[in-house]
């Protein structure tokens, strides 16, 4: 459970997050964005992220998809004033789970997991469920919806071990059940 100025700071972060996603939607051009990070959030608390990480769900997408970028997560957290190096760790997850727009695609998800791997163990938790909300609404994707699944998998193998020294199986079977449903089934002879 958590404690009163906790469930204030995760409030604050989906405050940050609703301004800065302010005027975007999803690919579907209807759905307002910050149901995903909203839906991420909500996935880490159900799988027992502690408010650190469900803090940080909620601003993971700031820095790689709004114009806001780095300054409006550090000005947000520090504006938070949390104990002890709280708001650093919270910092780290996201930054490890932005992605450097300058890589090819490929070499972004590459290099993301690279980091995701050396941050704090909640940037784990939040990239499976990142996957997972947005496997379950592949409706928002454009492009090769197989080259994503590909992608999950990627995460589903690379992060494997760490889910399970960090007590994050179940959120890392689920990815991998919503990518089981996505999957084509395959032609019978």
């Amino acid at each position: 459970m958590m404690e009163p100025w906790q469930i204030h700071a995760v409030h604050r972060a989906a405050a940050i997050a609703a301004q800065a996603h302010d005027g975007q939607y999803r690919k579907d051009g209807t759905t307002p964005y910050i149901t995903h990070p909203a839906r991420v959030a909500g996935l880490v608390a159900s799988f027992g992220g502690d408010y650190r990480e469900i803090t940080a769900a909620w601003l993971h997408d700031v820095i790689e998809e709004t114009g806001h970028g780095e300054t409006t997560v550090a000005y947000g957290l520090s504006s938070l004033k949390l104990p002890g190096d709280d708001a650093i760790i919270i910092y780290q997850m996201i930054t490890a789970l932005t992605r450097d727009r300058a890589l090819s695609d490929d070499a972004q998800l590459l290099d993301s997991l690279d980091r995701i791997l050396d941050a704090p163990p909640g940037a784990t938790l939040i990239k499976i469920c990142d996957r997972i909300d947005n496997v379950l609404d592949m409706s928002t994707m454009d492009g090769d919806l197989g080259h994503y699944v590909r992608g999950s998998a990627v995460v589903l193998t690379r992060l494997f071990g760490r889910a399970m020294q960090h007590g994050y199986g179940k959120a890392h079977e689920a990815l991998r059940l919503c990518l089981e449903v996505q999957l084509p089934a395959p032609e019978k002879e």
